[in-house]
């Protein structure tokens, strides 16, 4: 009996799983276009399961602030606001900047955690595509955050990821040397640079902060001409 009540909720945590992870994948690559509900119903006869789970998971991603949960009113994805991402951004450097202090303050950069093999190896011809270089770049970003030791830090740079996700994607798209400011901030991790790693990474991230403004409209006239054209007879 107990072999089998642990196979039960070992099942159902795969399966809450699986609905929580296909859910968040439409939200953050924006298949569920910002602003759009989210309607139970077809989520679950698109996953084919019931109504529950997909409830569950919708409350978790709105407690993770993936989505909006409007009281009365049901779930929402979020509008892109800029100043929403421009916090996240600062943040995200702020957080950053805090563990690789943690790293530098106890003396502790030839004992810190071995960055991954990909970052050793990483070049031109393997980076491939926008969205291999932002998942590289949130694995990145998450490594660096566990340096801290700190389960806050690491939740904390995770979400900011998530949340962030599809704008980093279409910064690709604006910044043509991406892919080579993404190999130098991986070669000072390897080298264990830390003080330029710093630096680079500021300077990542005011970059960005500086393009937002256009970033933001050029994704809002693209969802506009969208619009227009699904109006159209």
């Amino acid at each position: 009996m107990q072999a089998s009540l642990h196979h039960y909720i070992g099942e159902n945590q795969q399966g809450h799983n699986a609905v929580y992870q296909g859910i968040k994948s439409l939200i953050v690559s924006h298949d569920i276009a910002p602003g759009n509900r989210i309607r139970l119903e077809p989520l679950a006869d698109k996953l084919s399961v019931s109504n529950t789970p997909v409830r569950e998971a919708l409350i978790q991603l709105a407690a993770e602030n993936l989505i909006n949960d409007i009281p009365n009113g049901g779930f929402f994805a979020k509008e892109i606001s800029e100043s929403e991402i421009r916090d996240l951004y600062v943040l995200n450097q702020l957080v950053l900047d805090w563990s690789l202090n943690a790293v530098m303050s106890d003396s502790r950069a030839l004992d810190m955690l071995k960055p991954p093999q990909v970052f050793g190896t990483i070049n031109d011809a393997n980076i491939g595509t926008p969205h291999t270089v932002v998942q590289m770049m949130n694995e990145l970003f998450s490594h660096i955050s566990r340096q801290s030791g700190n389960v806050d830090i690491i939740h904390i740079v995770r979400n900011v990821g998530e949340r962030t996700h599809f704008i980093r994607l279409k910064e690709c798209e604006l910044v043509s040397e991406v892919k080579d400011e993404f190999l130098g901030l991986c070669q000072l991790y390897h080298q264990r640079n830390i003080t330029s790693l710093k630096i680079a990474l500021q300077s990542f991230h005011d970059m960005r902060l500086m393009l937002l403004p256009e970033l933001i409209r050029m994704i809002r006239q693209k969802q506009v001409c969208t619009d227009v054209k699904h109006l159209r007879p």
